[in-house]
């Protein structure tokens, strides 16, 4: 399952994170700012309409005929619209507001002494209106203020409020994008490396530079399992080396011997010509555990020369089945090439290769009854190999032990089957690895197990 990395989450992360906390802060913000404006323009206006339905009052007493006046001043000191309502009629309307803006149920209860206050909205604008009773002469006077410009400076808060919600998220953000350089790239560094050391880079390391005490405890860390590791490798091909090299001469001497007594085999006792067979038998396991440790301790070494070669892949592969053929002492196997694999090269030490296929033959031959087809295909960028055999297959869950060095599978644990040294499939994959191809087991369609190679094709340009 693909998942995302974790720069990607980090910066989601902060990124998300910066937006929802200041996407929260700025909420909060407009409404108690707007709570706050609202709540000091509508006590300067209750204010304001006390004072001026005072004045409304005195010249009532004084000189009504002054209303008209008086109202035209207040409108144009306060910006707003008076309205005065006497003994249920209307004695002045202002231009500003029509006297259908106050419902008559706010009428009704200011004339029975209430101060009242009402936000309306009057074609689509907001108005603030208050109504102030005066019991003396039986009048209210109704004050109505526009709220355009409170409108105006909770609108131009929201947008300042929003341009600072998405700056802060923009530079949560980019505090994700160093945080996560600062965190991730120790582990690029520490994936890079352990991806050369898998590659047989065994002299890479970390450096320790001026970074942070985890980062610090992680490199040193890393680079003593690594020393270990490699010193461990070297220490076991060493052992494998010395151990092979001490063998090989008792091991000549007990061939020799052998060998003689092969000779004399006539003059032996079915008893004691049981017995060196048997003997034989085991001395041939011995001799190929001993080549193949000898092998694969070069290859740890990295002593183990290879002649790289662009030949056809086509007339390698069957040259190569045929002399493992000959020298094992088997049918030769069927190898089919298709037309597209009859003009492809690729660049192989042929011993080698020769080496892989005499391997797989081997091991078809000794767990599944023979190899039955070497199929040899190709693409623009690559030629496969498959050797096919009709056995009962690879378990799946032994696909890849199998290439393990002394990995031996089900088949090879019975004892009257088949008796290997596990080194061979360890082999294969090495050798198909040094030509930078992979090898799989695979079902084979036609039932049983499959070996396929595959190797980057050499085109002309190359040969």
């Amino acid at each position: 399952m693909h998942r995302r990395s974790l720069r990607l989450r980090l910066l989601t992360t902060f990124g998300v994170g910066a937006l929802l906390l200041s996407g929260v802060f700025a909420i909060l913000t407009y409404i108690s700012v707007q709570r706050l404006l609202v709540d000091n323009q509508q006590q300067t206006d209750l204010r304001e309409t006390f004072a001026n339905a005072a004045l409304v009052r005195s010249t009532l007493y004084s000189s009504p005929p002054a209303l008209g006046a008086l109202l035209n001043s207040i409108e144009a000191a306060t910006n707003s619209s008076v309205l005065v309502h006497t003994h249920h009629q209307w004695l002045s309307t202002s231009h500003g507001a029509a006297t259908t803006d106050v419902s008559s149920e706010i009428v009704h209860l200011v004339d029975t002494g209430k101060t009242l206050h009402q936000t309306l909205s009057i074609n689509g604008q907001l108005f603030f209106v208050v109504g102030v009773p005066i019991p003396a002469v039986e009048t209210q006077v109704f004050e109505v203020f526009q709220l355009d410009r409170l409108e105006r400076s909770l609108q131009l808060l929201a947008r300042s409020l929003a341009l600072g919600a998405l700056a802060t998220s923009l530079i949560g953000v980019g505090g994700g994008l160093w945080v996560s350089r600062r965190a991730v790239r120790p582990l690029l560094n520490v994936s890079s490396a352990a991806a050369a050391i898998a590659d047989g880079e065994l002299t890479t390391r970390l450096l320790v530079g001026q970074a942070d005490q985890e980062v610090q405890q992680l490199t040193e860390s890393f680079n003593t399992m690594v020393t270990r590791l490699v010193t461990r490798m070297e220490r076991d091909a060493r052992f494998a080396s010395d151990v092979s090299h001490e063998l090989r001469s008792p091991l000549t001497t007990l061939t020799t011997t052998v060998s003689i007594l092969q000779q004399h085999r006539d003059e032996l006792s079915p008893v004691g010509r049981e017995s060196l067979d048997l003997l034989a038998a085991d001395l041939s396991i011995f001799q190929s555990l001993v080549d193949d440790l000898l092998e694969i301790a070069r290859s740890d070494a990295g002593s183990l020369a290879h002649v790289i070669e662009t030949v056809p892949a086509a007339e390698l592969v069957r040259q190569s089945s045929r002399r493992v053929a000959q020298r094992l002492g088997l049918a030769e196997t069927p190898v089919e090439v298709s037309e597209a694999a009859s003009r492809a090269h690729v660049g192989v030490d042929r011993r080698r290769f020769e080496r892989v296929m005499a391997n797989l033959i081997a091991n078809a031959d000794h767990y599944a009854g023979g190899a039955t087809a070497v199929r040899v295909d190709a693409d623009d960028g690559e030629v496969s190999i498959d050797v096919d055999d009709a056995g009962p297959g690879v378990p799946l869950e032994e696909r890849e032990s199998i290439f393990q060095r002394f990995f031996r599978g089900r088949a090879a644990h019975d004892r009257g089957l088949a008796r290997g040294t596990g080194l061979g499939l360890a082999l294969v994959s090495d050798h198909v690895a040094a030509f930078g191809g992979t090898i799989t087991a695979e079902d084979s369609p036609e039932g049983g197990a499959r070996f396929h190679i595959t190797l980057p094709r050499r085109h002309e340009v190359d040969e």
